[in-house]
């Protein structure tokens, strides 16, 4: 059985650095024209280095996406490991999986459309997976709230898919730029959608 070793701090901080200098490149010339080259002076380091961590451009872009969807899914996790009430949790992680979504992507969501297209169909099977992943998070404090008596649900899983595709209306992907530069109005409508939702789901 192969043993995993964990990265090192020093390979850990330089593919941060290489994904926060693709993220500043995109806020300035978007995807299309943002090069490797570009990256590694951004980065300050050699174009060499960067293809150590990432194949190609495309995969920089996908890796850009993925570490927001880790930034969700840990803001989800931290409001499904709150105490308290299992529906109010609940709400937490709906509005925290698309408000942790939206304001990671704000500083260069004008590029966020050509990012989509260069690497959609390798992102469609990520983001699948990444929906799975949240699916199981909801779905878990769902079952919570059967226990508590706060939620009431004849099939935990269904109701867990279906918060995740209604809220999905809200991810960065659903919007147009002018849209994701209404932060607050976002949040309103987050807000208001998994009230709606939550109170549907009331014993």
């Amino acid at each position: 059985m192969q043993t995993l070793v964990p990265p090192s701090p020093g390979r850990t901080d330089t593919r941060e650095a290489i994904l926060d200098a693709a993220d500043g490149l995109m806020q300035r010339f978007g995807f299309r024209k943002m090069t490797m080259d570009d990256i590694a002076r951004e980065a300050g380091i050699s174009k060499r280095t960067i293809y150590t961590y990432f194949p190609s451009k495309e995969e920089v872009g996908l890796s850009s996406i993925a570490r927001v969807v880790d930034h969700a899914q840990a803001t989800m996790r931290d409001a499904a490991d709150q105490p308290g009430v299992a529906a109010e949790r609940l709400q937490e992680m709906l509005v925290g999986r698309v408000m942790a979504r939206i304001e990671c992507v704000g500083e260069y969501r004008q590029s966020l459309d050509e990012l989509f297209e260069a690497v959609r169909p390798t992102y469609m099977v990520r983001r699948k997976a990444a929906f799975e992943v949240e699916t199981s998070l909801i779905e878990g404090v769902v079952r919570e709230g059967i226990d508590d008596g706060s939620l009431g649900a004849e099939d935990p899983r269904a109701a867990a898919e279906l918060l995740l595709r209604a809220t999905n209306a809200f991810l960065p992907y659903s919007l147009s730029v002018a849209e994701l530069g209404e932060v607050e109005a976002i949040r309103r409508g987050v807000v208001r959608m998994s009230e709606i939702l939550i109170r549907g789901l009331r014993p």
